[in-house]
């Protein structure tokens, strides 16, 4: 399809949109903007943030109008955006905004005239009013995005609260068609017909059945939020699998965990964020020595990635596979036996340098390891866990270049409790990425919001706390140890 070209769909309109916005195409975007007191605009930026597109995807704008979502959409993104409205009038001023939007179609958003799975993302505003049937409509719409694709609107709403409420109505039923008079006539009746609008649908479909639409759509991660005091509602959801029950807790073993096959699996079973996290370990604790022999250093990382990343990730794996990589048993068996004792065979060296007690934590570094491979309660514990990923790094290393006691102790059982909290915070995670079958829950707040509970809103937050953890973590050993070489 040409840039902004219009193809034509004979379809039989609803009954209100043509009658409303027939005639206010040219001041549209202005007198909205105004009338609304700057928060359409606002409003729909909050629309176009929750689709998060990448270059290239295409969008479908259903409800364009003049295109304003749809041109600022291909500019944020640079997605190739198509935009659908049922009013030729609206049509023609979007065809004018130069060449961004890839297309536009007039035809109903009750009958799309698009494939399945047509497009990655979808986006509509003020749609839902101007429907005989919401709940088929949304069908509709979910049809043509792609599995995983985001659905994303923006609608007029109901403030929650008695006071909110009475400013609202005062301003939608006088204020409003006052302002709009000043434009034009025709704004005028848009203004008067605006309020009682509303009201009636959300009185016929009230928020928590509009979520119920979007959900039986084949919707998942359904989030409303509520902006201006309740007069704006932006609610965003991702397009699930039809075909599988499970679809919407498929989310991978791991955040950093590849697609299983091949070489991704030997990333994947390397930990590479917790495994580095566990390395800064090991720099804070060389850091605690005046002048920290480089030697001992690289010494301490090649033996604590050949033990932590190897050989007790390559252990792990074998008991019940809760990464799902394919590779082979005896590959890991041998990957562990070999990173085991390359870590050993380092402790041995460094013991020649710094004296036979450094026997002790090789030894003590070993034993943790294989129990941590047998899955000893000493080790998979909260209090062990802690000691054996966070505290031993740092009493080994420190050992290993001559820091001062004290310092020591206290760096140990920081890293302690840092091993801890990443422990709290992943243990959820885990268990949901890969045991939960689903996922359900309401979250209602104090304005009458909701927010819909599924397996990707629980762990988003101690996820995207780990995902900050291990990089500040890296930063400080790597920062620790600089200040004293440099």
């Amino acid at each position: 399809m040409r840039a902004n070209a219009i193809l034509i769909i004979l379809a039989r309109p609803s009954a209100d949109a043509p009658r409303i916005f027939t005639g206010i195409a040219r001041t549209y975007d202005r007198a909205g903007a105004v009338l609304s007191l700057g928060q359409d605009p606002r409003w729909r930026r909050a629309l176009v943030e929750s689709i998060a597109a990448r270059p290239g995807e295409r969008v479908l704008d259903v409800a364009t109008g003049t295109g304003l979502v749809a041109a600022e959409l291909a500019e944020r993104y640079g997605c190739e955006v198509v935009g659908l409205d049922q009013s030729a009038d609206m049509l023609a001023t979007a065809a004018r905004r130069d060449g961004a939007i890839a297309g536009l179609v007039r035809g109903r958003a009750e009958a799309l005239p698009f494939p399945d799975a047509a497009f990655d993302h979808l986006t509509f505003t003020y749609l839902l009013r101007y429907v005989d049937d919401p709940a088929a409509t949304m069908r509709e719409l979910a049809r043509v995005v792609r599995s995983g694709g985001r659905i994303a609107a923006l609608e007029f709403g109901v403030p929650p609260s008695p006071p909110t409420l009475a400013l609202w109505r005062l301003y939608t039923r006088i204020l409003l068609p006052i302002g709009g008079l000043f434009v034009s006539r025709k704004w005028r009746d848009v203004g008067a017909f605006l309020g009682p609008s509303i009201e009636r649908f959300y009185r016929a479909h009230p928020q928590s059945e509009v979520e119920r639409y979007w959900r039986d759509a084949g919707l998942h991660d359904v989030r409303s939020r509520r902006m201006s005091l309740g007069g704006g509602i932006v609610m965003s959801a991702t397009r699930g699998t039809a075909a599988s029950p499970r679809a919407e807790t498929e989310l991978g073993a791991a955040f950093y965990a590849l697609r299983p096959g091949g070489w991704r699996d030997y990333w994947t079973l390397l930990h590479p964020p917790y495994t580095a996290w566990h390395l800064s370990y090991v720099l804070l604790g060389a850091a605690l020595a005046p002048a920290p022999d480089p030697r001992m250093v690289l010494g301490a990382l090649a033996a604590f990635g050949l033990a932590v990343g190897i050989a007790a990730h390559s252990f792990d794996e074998l008991r019940g596979r809760p990464l799902s990589t394919r590779i082979p048993s005896r590959v890991l068996i041998a990957l562990g036996a070999l990173g085991l004792a390359g870590a050993v065979a380092l402790g041995l060296l460094a013991a020649t340098i710094v004296g036979p007690a450094f026997l002790l934590f090789v030894g003590l570094g070993a034993a943790l390891v294989v129990l941590y491979a047998f899955e000893a309660p000493l080790v998979h514990s909260d209090a062990g866990f802690a000691f054996a990923w966070g505290a031993f790094p740092v009493l080994a290393t420190a050992y290993a270049v001559g820091a001062p006691l004290l310092p020591t102790i206290a760096v140990a059982l920081a890293a302690a409790l840092l091993s801890l909290a990443q422990r709290r915070l992943s243990t959820r995670v885990r268990s949901i990425r890969r045991r939960a079958v689903s996922v359900e829950g309401e979250v209602v707040y104090r304005d009458g919001s909701r927010e819909t509970i599924d397996a990707a809103a629980l762990i988003g937050a101690p996820e995207a706390a780990l995902r900050v953890l291990w990089v500040a973590a890296l930063a400080l050993g790597v920062g620790a140890l600089l200040s004293r070489w440099m």
